[in-house]
């Protein structure tokens, strides 16, 4: 090889390093590093003027990781296997993108003696193009694979779940009523786990007092009014979210505890209750409707209302298209749509492209739970809700759920179909804790919202 030959594999090289590093290192949140991809191997081709430098591409690909490892990518080491994947593709995308930039080069003429220059094509070959395009889409299609499958393993049966198992005695001193499951096995949890606020264990399995039309067992807590109204008085059901349990949405008790009897709810798959799957509302709304069963059979109040935060929410919506029992519905931090949810978020916190790996995430776990889970989708929901009130309460600093994204479209959903919606914005307002950033405003809006429901 000449050494004009070697220079250029060596700028072509470096040019694809570079381009592998700053597409992986800073631009991979964003659905446009495919094509970027494909683009850094075309330019290296051009650069390298031959296939047979193709090799460059895989070899600058091996680099990039250790490379951004010592520049301290942040992402690197937070979610380093996704990452490195996604290099790897990459690197299939730009031997593609490699290959046809060579054969441009190749008929152009660059990069050959004058003794070749007049046999267009010769310097890459047909079989290497073809085979380089196919890697492309392999490692494309090997990605897609990748986030159907690891992705929608973490959506249904989620890691490191809400760490807190503190009771309404332990958080506020309140007297309450455990729903399926032995209370004086909260004693027991509490010796268990001598830091309510780190817990490792959430105590006994719920029983058979509450049980969902699919056989899952649903535990919950019965927290009185402190105005002494009664079991008849108004009640709301408030249910959590992806990860969450009846400990995690406490935190919403305090401004309804005066004047409504409240029912805290573990899903399925959380908590004490049973199950083994999370389906993102579509079957939770079963674990409602069977808790609501329960309250009526048992207490009989003479008014019901739902709260429900992130996926909590959905599943609220879920349920109340169908169950006219509940009269109200307050939905904190709900998602539109869990493929843009999971867009927003895989963008946000992975440093991943939202195109295609969130939809193949949400057909993966359709696949695994058997049903689609985008049926219960907010946007396709919320608007049969009939002439039932709804609040809409979100976080303008929200990542995961943009409001553009979420709170917005089910706005519009809801008044296309007519169905009263309110919509509160906290300005410092993060994804599940608007009412940590806003506890007076998130107090005034739910109780005040409430009392108009309950005066229609």
């Amino acid at each position: 090889m000449t050494t004009g030959a070697w220079q250029r594999f060596a700028i072509a090289f470096a040019s694809a390093f570079a381009g592998l590093l700053v597409v992986g290192g800073w631009l991979s949140a964003s659905s446009w590093c495919w094509p970027l991809y494909l683009l850094v191997g075309v330019v290296a081709g051009l650069v390298a003027g031959s296939g047979r430098g193709v090799w460059l591409v895989w070899v600058a690909a091996v680099a990039v990781y250790p490379a951004a490892a010592l520049l301290g990518l942040p992402h690197v080491g937070v979610a380093w296997l996704h990452w490195f994947a996604l290099t790897l593709v990459g690197a299939c995308l730009a031997t593609a993108g490699f290959a046809i930039g060579a054969a441009i080069a190749g008929r152009s003429g660059r990069g050959r003696s004058a003794r070749t220059a007049r046999a267009p094509g010769r310097t890459i070959g047909w079989p290497l193009l073809i085979a380089a395009i196919v890697i492309g889409l392999a490692g494309f299609g090997g990605w897609v694979g990748y986030a159907a499958v690891v992705g929608s393993e973490e959506l249904v049966h989620p890691t490191d779940t809400w760490p807190h198992c503190g009771t309404p005695k332990s958080e506020f001193g309140w007297a309450y009523e455990a729903i399926n499951y032995d209370q004086a096995d909260d004693a027991r949890l509490a010796v268990d786990n001598p830091g309510l606020r780190d817990c490792t264990t959430w105590g006994s399995k719920a029983g058979d007092e509450v049980v969902t039309s699919d056989g899952v067992q649903i535990a919950g807590w019965y927290i009185p009014a402190a105005n002494g109204e009664g079991p008849r008085g108004p009640t709301i059901v408030i249910v959590p979210g992806w990860k969450s349990h009846k400990s995690e949405v406490l935190k919403y008790a305090p401004p309804l505890h005066e004047a409504y009897n409240l029912v805290l709810i573990d899903l399925r798959n959380g908590g004490r209750s049973g199950g083994t799957e999370t389906t993102w509302g579509l079957r939770e709304q079963l674990d409602v409707r069977a808790m609501i069963d329960w309250l009526v059979r048992t207490k009989a109040p003479t008014w019901i209302g739902a709260m429900g935060n992130s996926m909590g929410a959905a599943t609220v919506v879920a349920e109340a298209v169908d169950d006219p029992r509940v009269e109200a519905l307050i939905l904190d931090s709900m998602h539109a749509s869990l493929a843009t949810s999971l867009g927003d978020g895989l963008e946000y916190e992975r440093h991943l492209p939202a195109i295609p790996s969130a939809w193949a995430m949400v057909a993966g776990a359709s696949l695994r739970v058997g049903a689609d889970l985008t049926s219960v989708d907010p946007v396709r929901t919320v608007g049969r809700l009939g002439d039932r009130p709804v609040l809409l309460i979100h976080g303008l600093a929200d990542m995961l759920d943009r409001p553009e994204n979420s709170a917005e479209r089910n706005v519009e959903a809801a008044r296309e179909a007519g169905v009263p919606v309110e919509l509160r914005y906290c300005e410092a307002g993060w994804h599940g804790h608007v009412i940590d950033e806003c506890p007076a405003d998130w107090a005034t809006w739910a109780t005040g919202f409430l009392a108009a429901a309950m005066a229609r």
